[in-house]
């Protein structure tokens, strides 16, 4: 959802300088030099507002907002000009234009009167509405399924590609890869939050943490009296998971006995409890993940291959954090909102220091690592700006924030265009697309930079 302007202004400068002072997320902005050259581009979105100089290089502003009042009967227009006098502003008001700015004037002064045309107001009553709806969204996800997977590099862009289709798919088995911390978890979270299966159970089984002792009667499950302590009936595993999703975390901590036996449950799909001689079917999907190179202890003789080929049906790898670092602004704001609110903080933004201490960390952890990083952060912030001094790095007890150099917001955004531009082959096309920006936008900022 956003707000169109179109703006027409022949001096190329300040025609840049105003798109650059009132674009935003939310804010998209058309700019022209002349009618001609309006009338040469297709608008996608229906324009909300038009801010026309009065003396164009082919037509004043004027007769221009009457053509497009024509076609857009609710757009509301501002004329700029530096040639102000009664009865220009008498003409404009009979057109319908809501705000007369004389030349020169300053940002601030053109976005109060942007925001004050009634178009305005009413997009942001809309967009009040929309933002509360997605906000209880995301809320009853976050209550449900756990903190949504948050990233705009390109493979987390392919990993949510992958877990739609594969979702799609109701028993086929999935195998995800990564390092600890890096958010397996989530994907087969969202992968049966996405299925069919999704009102039915999403069981977790962290392998590591049943011991071999108790490993069969967590499995199958057993009757009461079936050995001392069994005070009651158990249900196994499958059985907990049955019509949903059950989630294998660390398979390969699993010793070659057990996965035998899980082998012959994923080929019958059928249990029986320890104590019992009553046959139970069982119709759970399973979703496994390991931080382990399963190929190589296949090699060595601690995995079975036979079983291997069974659970890696689907193959999900998610890399680490440390090697998708556009993805770490985001997540940092994610969680600075998300513990702000748990913690009733008011923090309103981050320090450009702190920032590039969080983007240059190594993070052998992953996303795990940095929500402890910002969750103590915001415990030890009382401003409204988390600083890198709120920040806590074993390996930079060093750091000094008033003495240690660091880049300023213009040398992070600089990198983070450069970094775009090399990741998309220097197609400025697919780089505007990446960082979420228009075309027009990332031009200006190439020129701000000096970026070729």
């Amino acid at each position: 959802m956003n707000y169109t302007i179109l703006l027409f202004e022949d001096e190329i400068e300040l025609r840049e300088d105003i798109q650059e002072s009132i674009e935003s997320d939310y804010i998209v902005v058309y700019s022209f030099s002349s009618w001609k050259e309006y009338t040469e581009m297709e608008i996608p979105d229906k324009p909300d507002l038009a801010i026309l100089d009065l003396n164009l290089l082919d037509r004043d502003g004027l007769s221009i907002f009457h053509d497009l009042r024509e076609q857009y009967t609710d757009l509301e227009g501002i004329i700029m000009t530096g040639q102000a006098n009664l009865q220009i502003a008498i003409e404009s008001i009979k057109l319908g234009v809501i705000d007369f700015i004389e030349k020169p004037f300053r940002a601030c002064e053109l976005r109060m009167a942007i925001h004050s045309t009634e178009s305005y107001k009413q997009y942001q009553i809309k967009k009040y509405v929309v933002d509360r709806q997605l906000e209880e969204s995301k809320k009853s996800f976050e209550a449900h399924w756990g903190v949504e997977f948050v990233g705009v590099s390109q493979s987390i862009k392919d990993i949510n590609t992958l877990m739609k289709r594969v979702a799609k798919a109701d028993t086929t088995s999935v195998m995800v890869t990564g390092e600890s911390g890096s958010g397996k978890e989530l994907i087969a979270r969202g992968i049966h939050s996405m299925s069919d299966r999704r009102n039915a159970p999403f069981y977790p089984v962290n392998c590591t943490a049943i011991p071999d002792s108790l490993f069969e009667s967590e499995f199958f499950g057993y009757q009461k009296g079936a050995f001392t302590g069994a005070l009651t009936n158990h249900e196994g595993w499958f059985e907990r998971a049955n019509g949903g999703t059950l989630f294998l975390d660390e398979i390969g901590d699993m010793n070659l006995a057990l996965q035998a036996k899980l082998l012959r449950v994923l080929d019958e799909r059928k249990v029986t409890r320890i104590g019992s001689h009553e046959i139970i079917n069982v119709n759970a999907r399973i979703v496994c993940a390991t931080n382990k190179d399963l190929r190589q202890m296949i090699e060595d003789g601690l995995f079975r291959l036979d079983l291997f080929h069974r659970l890696n049906s689907f193959h999900i790898h998610l890399p680490p954090l440390r090697e998708r670092a556009e993805d770490i602004p985001v997540l940092v704001n994610h969680f600075v909102k998300l513990y702000a609110e748990t913690h009733n903080k008011d923090i309103q933004s981050i320090h450009s220091k702190a920032m590039n201490l969080l983007i240059n960390h190594h993070y052998a952890g992953n996303i795990r690592e940095l929500r402890n990083i910002i969750e103590r952060a915001i415990l030890m912030c009382d401003s409204r700006i988390l600083k890198a001094s709120h920040l806590h790095f074993p390996e930079e007890d060093n750091y000094h924030e008033d003495t240690t150099p660091n880049p300023t917001l213009e040398d992070v955004e600089r990198e983070t265009i450069l970094s775009a531009i090399k990741a998309c082959n220097n197609n400025k096309t697919h780089t505007a697309e990446r960082l979420n920006i228009t075309r027009q936008a990332l031009n200006r900022k190439l020129k701000k930079h000096g970026i070729e």
